[in-house]
């Protein structure tokens, strides 16, 4: 074997030997550099997955709370079936009465307002006739009752107490708002409110003495607990 040949040959071609290697170097950290960077490609494509996943839940639950069909309300006192009774949206007290059978004969109808509209989770009461009734969730509004039921200290914004030295309206006292005026009765109370009822609103306090039974002597001994 002639060496001096070998040898003259890988000199005179040494340039493409160098050259091959680093073309050869250079493919290979290419190749490396784009496997690392489709990793990273793919690490954030599961991680926007994730987020949107994750996102969706929330507002798929959000809508279904916000968007629900029924209420669930708890009703006791004189109905015929006291429980737990579902209604659709949007239902009113007197849905849920009939719900629960209707009212007994000893329910106390004027303290209530049968109008109201229920809310999710609402606990209703309905009274007794003789049973004192103050700030129950039946006599306010749908939105103002839970806050009177669970603040029993609180006034009524329909009357207030006589008590505390402040003024029964006419117009939005119940019958036992009623009785806490001077001289008045759970009668008595009923009529003012037939006659409320029957002739509309009270424009000014003496006009509680077109009510049968109240007279002057009457009227003035209660004029300055009275507002329309």
């Amino acid at each position: 074997m002639d060496f001096e040949k070998i040898k003259n040959f890988i000199v005179e071609r040494k340039m493409y030997f160098i050259v091959g290697v680093i073309l050869l170097a250079g493919g290979f950290w290419l190749k490396k550099g784009d496997s690392q960077e489709n990793n990273i490609q793919l690490e954030n494509s599961k991680i926007m997955q994730s987020n949107s996943s994750s996102s969706s839940k929330v507002n798929m639950n959000n809508t279904q709370s916000s968007n629900s069909k029924t209420v669930t309300c708890d009703i006791s006192g004189a109905v015929k079936h006291q429980g737990v009774y579902t209604l659709k949206n949007g239902a009113r007290l007197q849905e849920l009465i009939e719900a629960a059978g209707g009212t007994t004969d000893k329910a106390q109808l004027k303290a209530i307002n049968r109008a109201v509209l229920l809310k999710d989770q609402d606990k209703i009461h309905i009274p007794y006739k003789g049973e004192k009734v103050e700030n129950m969730t039946t006599t306010g509004t749908g939105s103002n009752s839970q806050t009177e039921n669970n603040n029993p200290g609180r006034k009524n914004a329909a009357s207030s107490s006589h008590g505390d030295g402040e003024k029964i309206n006419l117009n939005t006292a119940n019958v036992s708002d009623l009785q806490k005026l001077t001289g008045i009765g759970e009668k008595k109370a009923e009529q003012i409110i037939a006659y409320r009822e029957q002739n509309g609103s009270f424009k000014k306090p003496e006009d509680l003495m077109q009510v049968s039974g109240i007279g002057e002597k009457t009227f003035a001994s209660l004029k300055d607990q009275l507002a329309v």
